[in-house]
């Protein structure tokens, strides 16, 4: 028999979703198990948005779209950039895709050739790395430091820049760390970008969960560069339309073009029912969106307070999205059951045995001596969740 790809070899599965699967096949079981694992929010869609989707439904909106997306969605999609993050677009500088993930997969596509290097900070989402190899780039890993908040600026960048470095990934709010990037530092690396032409993809789509006054700053709004940035968002986390699968990209016409070329083959257009919701989502009320903010806010604070008395574990308050990221480094070496713990994953399922807390090992974001908790979940299954944590960790040797 012939060999099979070699390329999906080299990739490794998403281990957020490994555990989010994991935590719902143990509750199936009967196990009384608390996931902290899925980057979700646990609101329900905003009832305009499901009535929009209904009435596309009704209205036998269900035939195939225009491949790069509605042109109303598109137009809309335009007016939020120029709105809400400064960003100077046209409805034929957007592309909709099938989630974010697709939206930053279309993108990495459209601008990498074979050994093309693309920075990515760590930690990093999961995907980011294993998207870039799946366009025959080469990933560099830039580590980032915990006492600078996860947070990096040009004088970070430079160091790793070689003749092939073709692009930056950023993610600011990040996954899984919640840092927020400042302006100040974002302005640093567009300079760079410029003086060194390299590409930028931002990824935005936490941008409406921010905290503490903050404001989000777009790096594609800094007109010297606009034609360097692709800007990547959508509707899933702002919104809570995980399940919707609607992203989208901001890019000049010519890599949307490529983006999209490359989409007609693979996908073709997003559902035209999540297309019809997410019109709504943008141009109907936002007063969901800052609800589910508020509400993300105090659980953050909640959980923060609880997370930082157990005893081995460090934690940063995380500036958006609504993940911590707390470091381990004080628990490894203890032993569970005489078998001593030697990183995030042994301390992942350490957890899951003993305290029945889905959450996902560090490693997976390339950072081994952290763990993440997402949560997006009710202040009372936080407040359970760690109580468990901590008493399980209590038993440590």
């Amino acid at each position: 028999m012939k060999s099979l790809s070699q390329k999906v070899d080299k990739i490794e599965e998403s281990q957020t979703i490994a555990m989010t699967t994991l935590a719902k096949k143990l509750r199936a079981e009967g196990k009384n198990v608390i996931s902290l694992s899925a980057g979700e929010p646990d609101f329900p869609t905003p009832e305009n948005v499901k009535q929009a989707a209904i009435k596309a439904i009704q209205d036998n909106f269900t035939k195939y779209t225009q491949n790069e997306g509605i042109p109303e969605l598109r137009e809309a999609i335009a007016e939020k950039f120029r709105r809400d993050n400064n960003i100077d677009v046209k409805a034929s500088n957007i592309l909709v895709s099938n989630g974010g993930k697709h939206s930053l997969y279309n993108a990495l596509q459209a601008i990498l050739n074979p050994g093309d290097e693309v920075i990515v900070p760590s930690p990093y989402w999961v995907s980011f790395p294993e998207i870039v190899k799946l366009a025959d780039g080469i990933p560099v890993i830039m580590k980032t430091k915990e006492e600078k908040g996860f947070t990096f600026d040009a004088s970070d960048v430079e160091p790793l820049l070689t003749p092939r470095t073709k692009a930056i990934i950023i993610n600011t709010p990040s996954n899984p760390t919640g840092a927020v990037i400042h302006e100040a530092s974002l302005r640093s690396i567009a300079k760079l970008a410029a003086e060194k032409d390299f590409f930028i993809i931002s990824d935005e789509i936490y941008e409406k969960i921010i905290y503490d006054g903050n404001k989000h700053f777009s790096i594609g709004s800094i007109p010297e560069i606009k034609d360097r940035v692709i800007t990547s968002s959508g509707v899933s986390k702002a919104y809570s339309m995980t399940g919707w699968r609607i992203g989208f990209i901001a890019a000049t016409e010519e890599i949307i073009k490529r983006a999209a070329k490359l989409q007609s083959q693979v996908t073709s257009n997003a559902s035209s029912i999540s297309q019809a919701a997410a019109l709504e989502a943008l141009r109907g009320p936002q007063t969901d969106v800052e609800k589910m903010r508020v509400a993300f806010e105090k659980r953050r604070d909640v959980m923060l307070k609880k997370l930082s008395q157990i005893d081995g574990m460090t934690v940063e308050k995380p500036g958006g999205a609504f993940y911590f990221f707390p470091s381990i480094k004080g628990l490894l070496g203890k032993k569970y059951n005489g078998t001593p713990l030697k990183g995030s994953s042994d301390v992942a399922q350490f957890i899951l045995a003993e305290a029945q807390v889905a959450l996902v090992p560090g490693g997976a974001f390339g950072a081994d001596e952290n763990i993440r908790l997402s949560y997006a979940y009710s202040e009372k299954e936080l407040t359970e969740a760690a109580d468990r944590i901590s008493a399980a960790i209590s038993k440590l040797k």
